[in-house]
């Protein structure tokens, strides 16, 4: 090889160094800069969630009456912005009393928000807590004013409105006096503790739903829903309830047993006892009953229905036939999706039948429904909506449950008693001679299921507060 080869290839490897070095220089600073930039980001939105919190802390001060005013300082990278988003999500309270049959709405507000913006990054203060969005969903950082301990539930509702766009700088103040809610006795409404026969639910839309909803149900242990189209959660709480069933005749509504004629009501009778609706529970059925081939089989409803095994049983329309459950090796339930009007029941074995009964329950002369079983087996359940009706000379024995029904006991006739177990109604209206109900004690600790893992509230206290938010 000549001399001026060699120099050319000196030359060469020389510039391919020099590229070489050049590349992974820049590489280096590309990967670096980066890492850089995604250090920063973590930490400008780490010193927003500290912001934000102490925000929390000062915001609950001005809310619920420990100051006037409070300043707070907001520390943004270049890029990020505070803004108060008045607009954003709300809060509805509600609450069900049973012996009136009346839903009342205690507060439906709008929360509003401040939100720190950065880029993808999206962290807000609302409703008295901190809520971050991230990937894979949203995250609770600082829990909301929602204090729930021993059946008593304090819910001071922060609102927030103000200044649109926030500086480095902002004020908090009261915006108006606190709005107490509850309990709050006017002439229009009895809103006093504690609470009667019925439910409370909080119900929460916001981009942090799931979150909102994640802590209801570890503040409250259960009774959580979401709907996932509307964006919100609902936290139930339910009124503590009699769970036994130690009267032959029990009426939700005060005064609620009528005898007409002379007779007296019978030695084991009450009335306005507290006993939940079962209307959730037998909706629930039925529509799961429809939308999942799996989850019941049909059943004839206008002919003679054996049943020899356990599970869940759906007549989608009005029954009239003859139900024989013989020995199945499980509890039975069936679901009635119209009226339930049976010519015989017969129970054998030792195993539970439950029907869910969507509409009517008529049993008429000649109906022997369980006669000859042991009544602590068999309990037929009511919707609501329905009524009872016995006429003539009808047998039940089993456990009657409708607190939310009328129920007229034309009874009579050759069979004594009528009823063997217990009967539970909004109201019960006897006629007829004789027309007898003995007790009968099997029936005592019936599990109906009726509202699952309950939350029992029993006093409650709701305010609104509202808080204005301004740069400084």
């Amino acid at each position: 090889m000549s001399q001026d080869a060699r120099g050319v290839s000196n030359v060469l490897g020389i510039v391919l160094l020099f590229a070489v070095v050049i590349a992974g220089t820049a590489l280096v600073v590309s990967i670096g800069a980066a890492a850089l930039d995604d250090t920063s980001n973590g930490l400008d939105v780490s010193r927003a969630e500290k912001t934000l919190t102490q925000f929390d802390s000062r915001s609950a001060m001005v809310a619920l009456g420990g100051t006037s005013h409070q300043g707070v300082s907001l520390s943004a990278a270049s890029g990020a912005a505070y803004r108060v988003d008045d607009a954003a999500g709300w809060m509805n309270v509600t609450i069900y009393n049973q012996t009136a049959d009346e839903t009342e709405t205690l507060t439906n507000v709008t929360l509003g928000a401040v939100r720190y913006e950065n880029g993808d990054h999206d962290i807000a203060y609302q409703g008295g807590g901190v809520w971050k969005g991230t990937e894979a969903g949203t995250v609770m950082l600082s829990p909301p004013e929602f204090h729930f301990r021993s059946a008593t539930l304090t819910l001071p509702i922060i609102t927030v409105d103000g200044t649109s766009t926030l500086g480095s700088g902002v004020t908090v103040s009261k915006a108006d006096q606190t709005r107490v809610r509850y309990p709050n006795a006017t002439d229009d409404a009895d809103f006093t503790n504690p609470l009667d026969m019925g439910y409370v639910n909080v119900t929460v839309h916001s981009d942090y739903y799931e979150a909102w909803g994640r802590f209801f149900a570890q503040r409250t242990e259960g009774n959580v829903s979401y709907n996932h189209t509307r964006g919100t959660a609902r936290a139930k709480l339910v009124v503590p309830f009699d769970a036994t069933y130690d009267q032959v005749l029990a009426a939700t509504q005060p005064g609620g047993i009528r005898m007409n004629g002379n007779d007296d009501p019978p030695d084991r009778s009450e009335t306005g006892i507290n006993y939940p609706l079962a209307d959730e529970r037998i909706e629930d059925r039925i529509d799961e009953c429809e939308s999942d081939d799996d989850a019941c089989d049909d059943i004839s409803p206008d002919s003679t229905v054996s049943i020899t095994s356990g599970g869940t049983y759906y007549a989608d329309s009005y029954f009239s036939g003859t139900l024989d459950v013989d020995n199945p090796g499980d509890d039975v339930t069936v679901v009635v999706d119209e009226n339930f009007s049976p010519e015989e029941v017969t129970i054998t074995g030792s195993h539970n039948v439950t029907v869910l009964v969507r509409n009517s329950f008529d049993m008429g002369s000649g109906d022997d429904l369980n006669d000859g079983g042991q009544a602590g087996k068999f309990s037929v359940v009511m919707h609501s909506d329905g009524a009872v009706n016995g006429n003539g000379n009808f047998k039940l024995v089993g456990l009657l449950y409708a607190p939310g029904s009328d129920c007229n006991m034309n009874g009579g006739g050759s069979v004594e008693p009528n009823v063997v177990g217990g009967v539970v109604c909004e109201s019960v209206t006897v006629n007829g001679n004789p027309n007898d109900f003995e007790y009968d004690p099997s029936v005592e600790d019936t599990d109906l299921k009726l509202t699952g893992d309950i939350t029992p509230v029993t006093y409650l206290h709701v305010t609104e507060n509202p808080v204005n938010v301004t740069s400084k």
